[in-house]
């Protein structure tokens, strides 16, 4: 069971639905418009604009209309981390197993 969001979580997921929102506007695009082009229903964008709540992949995709999809993946490197960078030389494994 998930549980309760936790604050930090919230707040990004907050922010991030917020930047959405505004790259939008900027763009002059409606909802209507972005939800059409994204292939999702306008509820399922207006939900992701304004809470933040919705799939990963429906972020995706309207992130990669509003010409943000490069920098998703790019901040999730873990290349672009401190701990990433003193780690890229190691032998990284395929899988982590619980002991």
């Amino acid at each position: 069971m998930a549980g309760k969001t936790p604050i930090p979580v919230a707040r990004a997921m907050r922010e991030v639905a917020s930047n959405l929102d505004l790259a939008r506007r900027q763009q002059r695009i409606t909802v209507d418009l972005l939800a059409e082009r994204a292939n999702v229903s306008a509820p399922t964008v207006r939900a992701l604009l304004n809470e933040g709540k919705g799939s990963f992949e429906n972020f995706l995709r309207i992130a990669r209309l509003l010409g943000m999809l490069d920098s998703v993946v790019e901040g999730t490197d873990p290349l672009n981390t401190p701990e990433g960078r003193l780690r890229a030389d190691e032998d990284t494994p395929q899988r982590v197993r619980s002991r």
